[in-house]
């Protein structure tokens, strides 16, 4: 029996660990560069969610993802008030704010879930195991502080494989059916979780014959949240059909998702050292092959191979496996003290020892999350070019920029928005912040900005024109995700002094 195991004072309160943790990362920083927006993907979201709120409506405008994420989204944004634009004067940083609020709570969530699942299967030692290995990855801790669907998704999946965990019979096991449709009703692929339940019920129950009912509670569930937006159906094909295009096409030239997630997302997003805990444990399910372990590791399998099938793969992408893998691990350091102290003929010390080890291999996930917390605090290069136009360029100026680098978004943006949501509200959101003063645009200006990457910190374009200033955000060569536009690495962040592209501002010719 492992020290954590054992019934003594202090053990169960060991569980509150992994939660306490979770939202000490989660929100730290949380309004990091507000209300400037530098976040891809959370003008979307937060913006269709306010409007949603605005008009009473459950129509989200955006039909590439189910609906359910954008829902929750607007209810959050209803209870907070924030029915309004950036246009109105009050600007879009209280409505970008409570999004991530709901990304943290669906964060906490997750964690307990896992926590939960863990105890319930292997009992406190393993709960605490999987619930810091969770709250510690680099990738959970990061789209934590991000107003996107990618959370709420891995909350509905977290839920689905603690109620299987919880589950005594049919009861229980449609309560995780009925997560599980929800699941994909929020992302497509979180609907894989399913197979989690179907495995379940066939190696524990023998109801090879009876998966009908499960598979009837999902689509029910799946099918209830898209009752709204009936009339909008061929666009959500059109959505699924997008993606699937995307999944084949975009990141050409970048390896296939199967190759990507086991050498790129999955070590860096779960952390260098928890990654190997995770292979472990996922060798040791496959010997063993409990109903609960062939459950967690058909859906990982099924999840892996269909996200995987394709060359767009963002890092978020992997998210929605890091509890079933975090769950899969946790048994892993209490079987090696075991093993340990019976080597040494019931010796503690040994059993000390593999456990300190465990807590030796989270350091590297805890270190990238904790540099990456504190450099979302750090002024971003893109604040530092605004705070200098606004001191050097005379209003009306026009200032040429690419979108991701710009630090400032002008009616020219918002029209540019129109022609992919006709609501003017929602196309008032956008990367930067707003600004009447100057007048941003694509085409020739006064003054250009000139920018790195997206996303490293490449360097610069060279230009013939006069530069006036430059901003630099640190030196070239982290490990980023290739196709995200976000300018902060998963590893190497020692040598990133702040958040941003590297920024010149020149006067043009």
């Amino acid at each position: 029996m492992t020290p954590l195991a054992r019934r003594r004072p202090g053990a169960r309160a060991a569980l509150l660990l992994p939660l306490l943790a979770a939202l000490a990362l989660g929100a730290w920083n949380l309004a990091f560069a507000l209300p400037f927006l530098f976040r891809p993907d959370e003008d979307v979201v937060v913006g269709r969610a306010v409007t949603m709120a605005a008009r009473g409506s459950l129509d989200p405008l955006f039909a590439a993802y189910p609906p359910l994420a954008f829902d929750l989204m607007a209810l959050a944004e209803k209870l907070a008030g924030n029915v309004a634009g950036p246009l109105t004067g009050s600007g879009a940083a209280a409505a970008y704010l409570t999004g991530r609020e709901v990304s943290l709570a669906a964060f906490a969530l997750i964690v307990a879930c896992t926590v939960v699942a863990a105890r319930r299967v292997h009992g406190i030692a393993a709960a605490v195991v999987s619930g810091l290995l969770l709250a510690s990855a680099p990738l959970a801790v990061r789209q934590a502080h991000f107003a996107t669907t990618d959370m709420i998704q891995t909350a509905f999946v977290a839920g689905c494989l603690c109620a299987l965990a919880y589950s005594r019979g049919r009861r229980g096991v449609m309560l995780a059916a009925a997560l599980a449709g929800l699941a994909g009703a929020t992302k497509y692929s979180g609907g894989l979780v399913l197979i989690a339940v179907l495995v379940a019920s066939a190696r524990r129950w023998g109801w090879n014959r009876s998966l009908l009912a499960p598979l009837l509670v999902a689509g029910a569930f799946f099918a209830l949240v898209f009752v709204p937006v009936l009339a909008d159906l061929p666009a959500y094909v059109r959505g699924l059909l997008f993606l699937g295009g995307n999944a084949a096409d975009r990141g050409r030239g970048l390896p296939w998702g199967w190759e990507f997630m086991v050498t790129q997302s999955l070590p860096f997003g779960l952390g260098l050292g928890a990654y190997p805990l995770v292979v472990i444990g996922l060798a040791a399910a496959l010997r063993s092959r409990t109903w609960w372990e062939l459950s967690l590791i058909s859906f990982s399998a099924a999840y892996y191979v269909v996200q995987g099938a394709g060359h767009e793969d963002f890092y978020r992408y992997a998210l929605p496996l890091v509890p079933a893998l975090a769950l899969l691990a946790g048994p892993v350091p209490g079987a090696l003290a075991a093993h340990a102290r019976r080597r040494a003929r019931g010796a503690r010390p040994a059993e000390f020892a593999a456990w300190g080890v465990f807590l030796l291999l989270l350091l590297p996930g805890a270190y990238v999350s904790i540099a990456t917390d504190r450099l979302l605090g750090v002024t971003d290069t893109r604040i530092e070019a605004a705070n200098w136009i606004r001191s050097h360029l005379a209003p009306g100026t026009s200032i040429k920029s690419p979108y991701y680098a710009a630090p400032f978004y002008s009616d020219f943006q918002i029209k540019a928005n129109l022609r992919y949501v006709s609501d003017p509200l929602a196309a008032s959101f956008a990367q930067g912040l707003y600004t009447r003063r100057y007048r941003i645009t694509p085409s020739p200006a006064d003054y250009s900005i000139l920018a790195s990457g997206p996303p490293e910190q490449a360097p610069i374009p060279t230009t013939l024109d006069p530069v006036l200033v430059r901003f630099q955000a640190g030196s070239w060569g982290g490990v980023y995700d290739p196709l995200d536009s976000f300018y902060l690495p998963y590893w190497g962040l020692w040598q990133i002094q702040r958040p941003g592209p590297g920024l010149i501002i020149v006067r043009s010719s």
